[in-house]
């Protein structure tokens, strides 16, 4: 009776403001820009009440037939704000409310609250957060009790079950691409490099209506292990693909020894490729070796225009047999280190000779570009984890990667199971 009279005295509460609106509105005391906002508030309000109202009688029901010790009031912080609500504490000193919402921390933020944090701060500083909370949700949450609440869920992402963040994806008869990069972000210890990739279906390319290319579904991966670390995360991920039923599996990467060391052993029947750019950038500094800066020199550019035309049609014999002569015969009047660099480059082209057939790959429609996961690169780690004044412990950047890749991959709803119900 008690919590029907209370909620009799909300809506009684609601009609008389409502009313008290309207004739303010009608009177010109509120104007039109205003109207959203005092309704807002008094919604607020409202829903504060009701809230604290309705958790209440949820305790009663959580903690009957339990051995009570006492009852406590503590302050909550809700989508509408802080309330005070009185709950049950059991004799063994445990609160069966403040479980049952996954409170946390001292000011007991509930889950709405934790998840609408843990958003803001996979795009955002926690600076910006802590004022976006504000101002957009009329929440005050600083930037450290922020930092703590998000890099917590950060680390049950860390922890759930890859087996069940399988894509939503059909490979069998398809192509499945696996591009692969390294990227760095700064440690309070220094800099560390953050392994990348992206996993997605060939046939899933699409055009926008501006012509550009797009993917339908791509899955992030960003990791701080080391290669090997890397390697068995990377072949955990295309085994949640059923890799084993797709057509074909396709490798990609920039030319890094560690990469094809990783797909050698991880993807031994892959159809390795080298990213077409990266090897067009190599010739570019080939050809400044030989004839000069490519803003200043015709020869360099015109060397390099003719090179590359013949690389993208899959004469990379043509194009080595080049450098092997040019270097022959004019290697001794360069100086040292532009010989040495000329040497470094041509023996890029001899390791990767077999992954540089792009006349091949046109023709089976199969990507020459590892933009994706260039891409990725640039969004998941260096827009978010590279801000000015970021150092980052190892812990805390493990779980944000783990807890935006979570969000990207589209299993943001996994991480918040009860709130969601």
């Amino acid at each position: 009776m008690q919590e029907h009279g209370l909620l009799n005295e909300i809506v009684a509460r609601v009609d008389v403001e409502l009313k008290q609106l309207l004739e303010r509105v009608s009177g010109g005391q509120i104007d039109a820009q205003g109207v959203e906002g005092q309704v807002h508030k008094m919604l607020q309000a409202t829903g504060a009440a009701a809230t604290a109202m309705l958790l209440e009688s949820a305790d009663e029901r959580l903690s009957k037939g339990k051995s009570i010790h006492d009852r406590r009031t503590r302050t909550i912080v809700s989508r509408f704000g802080a309330l005070d609500v009185t709950r049950v504490r059991l004799r063994d000193g445990s609160y069966p409310l403040d479980e049952a919402l996954g409170l946390q921390g001292r000011h007991g933020w509930t889950l709405w609250v934790q998840e609408a944090a843990s958003l803001l701060a996979c795009e955002k500083g926690f600076e910006s957060s802590s004022d976006l909370m504000h101002r957009l949700l009329d929440i005050a949450m600083s930037p450290p009790a922020l930092e703590q609440v998000a890099e917590s869920a950060g680390k049950r992402a860390l922890a759930m079950d890859q087996e069940g963040l399988k894509p939503d994806q059909n490979v069998r008869d398809k192509t499945l691409v696996i591009a692969a990069d390294g990227c760095h972000a700064p440690e309070r210890d220094g800099w560390h490099e953050v392994k990348v990739a992206n996993l997605y279906l060939n046939e899933q390319r699409v055009k926008t209506a501006g012509g550009r290319s797009k993917l339908a579904y791509k899955q992030y991966l960003a990791t701080l292990e080391d290669a090997s670390g890397f390697g068995k995360l990377l072949w955990q991920a295309s085994e949640c693909w059923q890799a084993q039923k797709a057509k074909r599996v396709v490798f990609m990467g920039d030319g890094a020894p560690w990469i094809w060391n990783l797909a050698a052993e991880h993807f031994p029947g892959a159809l390795e490729i080298v990213d077409f750019y990266h090897a067009a950038e190599h010739l570019w500094t080939t050809g400044e070796a030989f004839f000069g800066d490519r803003g200043s020199s015709l020869a360099t550019r015109s060397w390099v225009k003719h090179y590359r035309h013949l690389l993208r049609h899959g004469r990379v014999d043509l194009v080595i047999d080049a450098i092997g002569r040019a270097l022959e015969s004019r290697g001794k009047d360069l100086p040292s280190e532009r010989e040495q660099t000329v040497r470094r480059n041509l023996e890029y082209f001899k390791t990767n000779r077999d992954r540089m057939h792009y006349d091949r790959y046109k023709r089976l429609h199969l990507p020459i570009g590892t933009g994706a996961v260039e891409g990725s690169c640039k969004y998941v780690v260096q827009e978010r984890f590279k801000l000015p004044g970021c150092r980052w412990s190892d812990a805390g950047l493990r779980a944000m990667l783990s807890l935006k890749q979570l969000r990207l991959n589209g299993h943001w709803d996994k991480l918040w199971p009860s709130r969601a119900a």
